[in-house]
């Protein structure tokens, strides 16, 4: 039962991965970072560093794994109406868990030097 049948508005079925498979999944976790909160200052503050890392995109894992915990049991109970109302937060908070830790990767001590142009 991993993939379901997705009707388009043109009445084509296409197979979909649904977030059924959540069940078979783990936590979310907040990624540690390659560098020191400091590592960036002068030009990133070691306290705005740490308070949009530890609370700012740790909120969005949180609320990604509560989501996810409530979709599954929304499919466990065969709640389609559940379902549907969770995916704005499910984009939402996921899109934020991800966002920011391409956000994190982007971001050196040893940038990229002086810009040129």
């Amino acid at each position: 039962r991993l993939l379901s049948i997705f009707f388009s508005s043109r009445s084509s079925a296409k197979l979909i991965a649904p977030l059924g498979c959540l069940a078979s999944r783990q936590k979310h976790t907040l990624p540690d970072l390659s560098y020191d909160y400091g590592a960036l200052e002068p030009h990133i503050n070691a306290e705005i560093m740490q308070l949009h890392h530890s609370k700012h995109h740790a909120t969005y894992v949180n609320n990604l794994n509560v989501t996810e915990e409530k979709y599954k049991e929304a499919l466990a109970k065969g709640d389609v109406t559940a379902q549907v109302s969770l995916q704005p937060a499910l984009k939402f908070n996921g899109g934020g868990h991800i966002n920011h830790t391409i956000f994190w990767t982007n971001l050196s001590p040893n940038g990229g030097g002086e810009p040129k142009g």
